[in-house]
């Protein structure tokens, strides 16, 4: 988990710099951590919340493109709807 007014204010003093926001939903627990492994060197902080059972959304920040991340997805089994869902947020 993560602070993200931290992080906000970790890039706005220029101690991390180029972040992307983005959020995205998972059919499953386990899709997210698929993918959660796959990114792990490029993931700065997350959230996640169970809304409606099995489906999960995951909010992070990362240093990676959305081009990027869906190129991982894609390699991905069943990230259909990750890929669907992904969208950046300001």
């Amino acid at each position: 988990m993560a602070d993200f007014k931290m992080i906000r204010q970790m890039e706005a003093d220029r101690h991390i710099r180029d972040l992307n926001h983005f959020k995205l939903r998972a059919e499953c627990f386990q899709d997210l951590l698929l993918l959660m492994d796959s990114i792990r060197r490029n993931l700065y902080g997350f959230k996640i919340e169970r809304d409606f059972f099995p489906d999960v959304v995951f909010e992070f920040f990362t240093n990676l493109t959305k081009d990027e991340i869906l190129s991982v997805l894609s390699r991905q089994d069943d990230s259909h709807v990750m890929i669907d869902t992904l969208r950046p947020l300001e």
